[in-house]
């Protein structure tokens, strides 16, 4: 099965963690690393700036699940 990357930010006083959701339904392939980080790192400088809390960026691989009909 094909797997993908997930850039997601924890915060490092709660340990909340949020994803991105690119409603476009672009996906980052294991070959986008640096691109899913780069995401990754930018989703986590915006909750900094929002939040006033430090999140740090990471990325999460995943397989995507299949509709059942």
């Amino acid at each position: 099965m094909t797997q993908y990357l997930l850039p997601k930010a924890r915060n490092i006083v709660t340990g909340q963690t949020v994803k991105t959701q690119d409603l476009t339904g672009t996906r980052f392939s294991i070959s986008q690393r640096a691109l899913a980080e780069d995401a990754a790192d930018q989703l986590a400088d915006k909750m900094t700036q929002r939040t006033g809390e430090l999140w740090v960026g990471f990325t999460e691989q995943y397989s995507p699940s299949t509709r059942r009909s």
